[in-house]
């Protein structure tokens, strides 16, 4: 696939979180997909789609509603790092909580296989070859955004 089909996979696949939840987006993922979150329990890693569901369960856990407010997709190669902003309200008027994270997914055949969430931006963008600074101002891989 294409930098620019994933894109729109990843930005098809926010839209589909913000109207349907967890259950909506499982289908973006290939049946072998591997998750890693260095904050979850254990080593944080966690392969296939059942597995999958169980972490978006924890990471969604205890809240009323959860949204991306805005996001941004920037291609790198067969991976996205979408940097995103996402909105939760615990159950029953509990507090709200703003999130600014990151994510970086890697595609095959249009399906994510690998999917990483970060905390920090900078770690993200690093890790995808990518210049922190040069994207805090608005700047894409090889020339201005």
């Amino acid at each position: 696939m294409s930098p620019s089909s994933n894109v729109d996979t990843c930005r098809r696949l926010v839209a589909a979180f913000n109207e349907g939840g967890a259950e909506a987006v499982l289908e973006f993922f290939a049946d072998d997909v591997e998750v890693y979150d260095p904050d979850m329990p254990g080593d944080g890693t966690y392969r296939g789609r059942e597995q999958l569901a169980q972490v978006l369960e924890q990471l969604l856990s205890g809240n009323e509603e959860a949204f991306v407010r805005d996001f941004e997709v920037l291609p790198v190669g067969d991976r996205v790092v979408a940097l995103t902003h996402t909105y939760m309200r615990g159950e029953g008027g509990g507090p709200e909580i703003e999130l600014r994270d990151a994510h970086t997914m890697t595609f095959r055949d249009g399906k994510v296989v690998y999917w990483r969430l970060y905390l920090d931006r900078d770690e993200a963008l690093s890790d995808a070859g990518l210049d922190p600074a040069m994207v805090g101002r608005g700047e894409r891989p090889g020339g201005p955004g």
